[in-house]
């Protein structure tokens, strides 16, 4: 048996050992990924539908958006999201082994993300508002990236509010 070696396995690693269910997180079907990342891309970025084989979005977003540096970004996430809120959670092809585009696209609530992202190795994700209203990115580099004006104003906040931040 072949074992696969996506970015995917690793994420079903890190599901494992939290003991998620379905329920919790899960991998948005094959039918309807693309059309909700297109829907993504153009709405946040420059790139349209040719972003989804770019490998990163961060240079290209044309909201109002701020960024901050952080020693761990995770640690806020939890603060910037309700966390009764679900959420798109788009994650880098790592291992570059993707046939089709350079994105993967789960469902879940950001005390669920945050925990799996803190289990994980670095990597680049973005979390999106379900209604378009915001995204939150975060670069290999540890900087958060709020875009739209709800999630650009809290980031400076954040950033006002330094010393409180880890």
């Amino acid at each position: 048996m072949t074992q696969r070696l996506d970015f995917r396995v690793d994420i079903e690693e890190a599901i494992k050992t939290l003991n998620l269910s379905c329920n919790d997180f899960r991998l948005v079907s094959l039918h309807e990924y693309e059309q909700i990342l297109v829907s993504i891309l153009e709405r946040f970025t420059s790139l349209g539908k040719k972003g989804l084989n770019y490998r990163w979005w961060w240079g290209s977003f044309k909201e109002p958006s701020c960024s901050i540096h952080l020693e761990y970004a995770p640690d806020v996430l939890k603060e910037l999201v309700p966390l009764e809120e679900t959420v798109w959670f788009v994650t880098e092809d790592w291992k570059r082994t993707k046939q089709h585009g350079n994105y993967w696209l789960y469902e879940g609530k950001i005390a669920v993300i945050a925990d799996l992202i803190a289990e994980m190795y670095g990597f680049e994700y973005y979390i999106v508002s379900k209604k378009f209203e915001w995204l939150l990115g975060e670069d290999r580099h540890g900087v958060l990236i709020g875009v739209g004006q709800s999630m650009a104003e809290k980031i400076e906040y954040l950033k006002s509010n330094r010393e409180n931040v880890k």
